[in-house]
């Protein structure tokens, strides 16, 4: 990331950009490349759209970006097996027009291409310095406008110049302030925890003012974008009844998908327990129960759902005046489906009602006829041989 900073320190500050380093979800797996969230609502279209990624060399690459999500799939991949990328490298991203980034690749062991995407930015500083070098060994004639492709810094100047942590350099990398770097979409599956931990320091409930600023960490790591922004909100809903994270407890280390999963079918559970009837089946209730067992165990808060369930069941099933309750709405439900069943007898009775009349009258009509023609045929059934 050094190397990326010095990369960033030197391009056109008109264009924004960030700097990216490369973890096992965006170069293998599931190839998604996540984007910093507060870059993508200040700079990029708020609609999935194509975005053109463009190499050092010019060669361009069509992806696409997903708004809701903040980040790349479809053409990632192309890109990246193109450059060969690999986990550790660092990717710089500049916005040089509204759907078109320019990309430097700086390889994790190897400064050859770091060296020549510094040769391909326009530095004021290391220019003049060519130009006056080219002017003293008279390589360039009064009239020439052709400069002297800059030199990189040396990287032992560069590491001296950049002793701040890590999770800091990752704050300016991304040049916006470290609250805003939090906002970072996090990638699909579980190689997300490979990736930076958050630069924020560890907040507590208490620090939440507003659903705006409610973010959920596991392990330092942000996960809100995996969750529906519907699961969210309930959540935080949750959240706030208790004052405190539900998962704040939860067992260090879990795999990524496991902890996703967990908080989302909390919220299933709650939303469950809020809609559930007098008619809703003990193995209902049974089943709720043995999750949230399990996720207590995993360190999840859910004591406060568990004993509102329990409270449940014995209203429902072990109370003075239960069993009443539950044959009153069963008798109520049988006893609709009944009046249901007439309603369809007497529709069918009426329908073959009007079938016998339509037949009456067909009768009617055909009748003399018949008769006639019968008596016919009688006549000549009984005539002498």
């Amino acid at each position: 990331m050094m190397r990326a900073e010095e990369v960033q320190s030197n391009i056109e500050p008109a264009f924004p950009s960030f700097a990216k380093s490369l973890v096992r979800s965006h170069v293998g797996s599931c190839f998604w490349m996540g984007l910093p969230g507060m870059f993508c609502k200040t700079h990029l279209p708020r609609k999935d759209s194509t975005i053109i990624l463009e190499d050092e060399s010019g060669h361009q690459f069509h992806v696409k970006y997903y708004a809701d999500r903040t980040g790349l799939s479809a053409g990632w991949r192309l890109f990246c097996t193109a450059h060969n990328l690999l986990e550790g490298d660092v990717l710089v991203f500049q916005l040089v027009e509204p759907t078109k980034f320019k990309v430097y690749i700086i390889r994790a062991n190897d400064l050859t291409e770091l060296d020549g995407a510094l040769g391909l930015l326009n530095l004021d500083a290391h220019t003049k310095e060519s130009d006056a070098d080219d002017a003293e060994i008279g390589t360039m004639t009064p009239k020439s406008t052709k400069k002297k492709r800059p030199k990189s810094l040396p990287l032992a100047v560069v590491q001296k110049n950049n002793k701040r942590s890590g999770l800091q350099r990752l704050a300016c990398n991304l040049g916006q302030p470290a609250e805003q770097s939090e906002t970072d979409s996090q990638e699909v599956g579980s190689e997300v925890l490979e990736g930076f931990k958050l630069s924020m320091p560890i907040f507590q409930f208490k620090d939440i003012t507003s659903y705006e600023n409610f973010n959920i960490l596991v392990n330092g790591f942000l996960i809100d974008s995996v969750l529906s922004e519907d699961a969210r909100a309930k959540y935080y809903k949750l959240c706030c009844s208790q004052n405190s994270f539900l998962h704040e407890k939860i067992i260090q280390h879990l795999n990524f998908n496991l902890i996703v999963g967990t908080i989302s079918e909390t919220v299933n559970i709650a939303d469950a327990i809020r809609t559930c009837k007098l008619t809703t089946s003990r193995e209902e209730f049974d089943n709720w129960d043995k999750t949230l067992k399990a996720f207590e165990l995993l360190g999840m808060n859910v004591g406060f759902l568990q004993t509102r369930l329990h409270r449940l069941v014995n209203l429902a099933f072990e109370s003075e005046g239960a069993a009443e309750a539950r044959r009153y709405i069963e008798a109520k439900s049988e006893r609709a489906q009944m009046k249901n069943e007439i309603r369809n007898l007497e529709a069918k009775l009426a329908e073959l009602k009007d079938a016998c009349k339509t037949f009456g009258v067909e009768i009617k009509g055909l009748q003399p006829t018949a008769e006639t023609f019968e008596l016919r045929f009688d006549e000549e059934v009984q005539a002498p041989w």
